[in-house]
């Protein structure tokens, strides 16, 4: 329908000259003039018609003057630079190349948003001065501006949420068989088992005989709620240490010894993730202290760990989470940016 209506219209652009010569033409002129008399002047009849196509096709060729031809080369620039700098941005912030060299990946980063900020500075300077391609400059300017930015924003909550955690397990120990109550020393004296022997442990299997002491819960809250249960090897009746715990927010009650996190309710359930987000330690710190209080523990060197049944599955299904993000992502930056171009095509075309 559009390829009809834009063909009719280039012939009205090029029939409008042969107007103006039949506009001038004997016959024409015959009609203009005096000749039939008064009852036959330029505004009855055939002139009134005449005159009347001449000014439709005068506004035609007006419209044929301002609508400008789009160049196919500066659309598909536009259309999908702005997205590869999303996509781009958003894989280096949100994988394993934050995780091995972080203040590179942030300075890059920063380079390229300082980039895409200049570009928009000077389309923004084009813009004023009226030159012939603005709107493309303007559009890239701005669209690679934004795109940057969510790339950053969005790569980096990925990142801390998913990805980094995963990285950071697969680079700590792996320890199997861990009595979390007692432990036996060379010389066959049993000890309670301590946390500082684990320090770099990542994932832990622990004996068979391992379970949660849900009766032993405690809570910490500052706005979320962090709970906290001892593992504990249930057949140790001395010199038991309380030094291993399974973790959660917001699964558990503050006013009662309640855990319901993790695979709290599987039997099949014998493993820790380790709990390696910074900014959330110290509060299950604070709510191992709540639990000493409670219970009369003694926890020196408290470890915190995801109780699941499977880690290698678990890790699995974190790195599967961060993907599904980065797909997600991609597939809605690209329908954002056609939707935001279309009418910056028509405005473009369409102007004076």
């Amino acid at each position: 329908m559009e390829s009809s209506s834009a063909a009719a219209q280039s012939v009205v652009c090029g029939e409008s000259s042969a107007m103006n010569y039949a506009h001038q033409s004997p016959l024409a002129a015959s009609f203009g003039s005096n000749e039939f008399g008064d009852s036959a002047g330029p505004a009855r009849l055939y002139g009134a018609v005449v005159d009347k196509q001449l000014e439709t096709r005068a506004a035609a060729a007006k419209l044929c003057k301002h609508r400008k031809r789009l160049n196919c080369v500066t659309v598909m620039m536009a259309l999908l630079l702005p997205w590869v700098s999303f996509v781009v941005m958003f894989g280096i912030v949100s994988f394993y190349v934050h995780y091995a060299a972080p203040v590179t990946t942030t300075l890059a980063a920063t380079c390229a948003w300082f980039f895409c900020a200049a570009l928009n500075f000077s389309a923004w300077q084009t813009w004023k001065i009226g030159a012939e391609d603005r709107f493309y400059r303007l559009y890239m300017g701005i669209a690679l501006t934004v795109a940057t930015s969510f790339g950053w924003v969005l790569g980096d909550i990925s990142f801390w949420q998913y990805m980094q955690p995963t990285y950071h397990i697969d680079h700590l120990a792996t320890y199997s068989n861990v009595d979390p109550s007692s432990q036996m020393l060379w010389s066959g004296e049993q000890v309670p088992a301590r946390g500082r022997r684990y320090q770099d442990a990542g994932k832990i299997y622990f004996s068979h005989m391992a379970v949660l002491d849900r009766s032993r819960a405690a809570s910490f809250k500052d706005g979320n709620l962090y709970c906290v249960a001892p593992i504990i090897n249930p057949s140790c009746n001395k010199n038991c240490g309380f030094d291993f715990w399974a973790v959660g927010i917001n699964c558990c009650s503050d006013l009662a010894a309640d855990f319901r996190c993790g695979d709290y309710n599987s039997t099949h359930a014998k493993s820790g993730l380790r709990q390696v987000v910074e900014t959330w330690r110290p509060f299950f710190r604070l709510a191992v202290l709540q639990a000493e209080g409670f219970h009369g523990l003694t926890s020196r060197h408290p470890l915190f760990f995801h109780w699941v049944e499977d880690p290698v599955a678990e890790l699995h299904s974190w790195r599967l989470s961060g993907y599904r993000d980065y797909i997600v992502a991609m597939i809605l930056a690209f329908a954002l940016n056609v939707l935001a171009l279309v009418p910056v095509l028509k405005s473009a075309r369409f102007s004076a």
